[in-house]
């Protein structure tokens, strides 16, 4: 991850997994990868979010 100038580290995080959602992506990637495609996915939404936060703050610029 990019922790350059003027971005932060993310912060701890709880999520409550959908079950169904979890059985799924233990279908779709196999077992032993399924908690390393959730946590992608997960860090991506939060990053997204910080992303979008920093846009509408004008700490950051939208193509960055």
């Amino acid at each position: 991850m990019n922790y350059g100038p003027g971005r932060g580290r993310r912060r701890p995080h709880t999520f409550d997994l959908d079950p169904s959602l979890v059985e799924r992506a233990r279908q779709e990637v196999g077992e032993s990868d399924v908690v390393r495609s959730i946590e992608a996915a997960l860090a991506a939404a939060i990053d997204y979010t910080s992303w979008v936060r920093e846009v509408r703050e004008g700490r950051r610029d939208v193509l960055s």
